[in-house]
């Protein structure tokens, strides 16, 4: 388990969270939860609702969309962020491909990171924007 102090040094060596001030990212500390998980096991899967957002603190992720694309995420990237901002399922499966480190963010608890720290919105839409374009060059190639 971490305390909030190393959950703060560990959000600092994340891309998501690296702009924020002390204050915002002991306020994500607060929020979210940490979680080792086993190789093998399923984090998300596609098709049903989804109550956090998971970022990678240690370890890797495979993640299988539709059409048989499959990708990889590892640290300091993050998943699950469609299913909150839209209410909508899970577009993919993951499963922790080795023991990982996990910080977890519940559906109640990624509103009031959003508050706390508004350019957090900003770089999750960036990244899933990003996603979108890269399945659909997938899809068109």
């Amino acid at each position: 388990m971490f305390g909030k102090s190393s959950k703060v040094a560990l959000l600092q060596k994340v891309p998501l969270f690296r702009d924020l001030s002390r204050k915002q990212l002991e306020r994500v500390a607060g929020l979210a939860d940490e979680l080792d998980i086993p190789e093998g096991k399923r984090l998300a899967t596609a098709g049903e609702t989804g109550q956090e957002l998971f970022v990678i603190i240690d370890g890797h992720a495979t993640v299988k969309a539709g059409r048989g694309r499959t990708s990889r995420l590892g640290p300091g990237e993050f998943f699950g962020e469609m299913s909150l901002i839209d209410g909508g399922p899970r577009s993919a499966t993951v499963e922790a491909a080795v023991d990982m480190k996990l910080l977890v963010v519940g559906r109640r608890e990624f509103w009031s990171l959003l508050n706390a720290a508004p350019s957090l919105g900003l770089k999750i839409m960036s990244t899933l924007s990003r996603r979108v374009r890269e399945a659909e060059a997938t899809v068109s190639a």
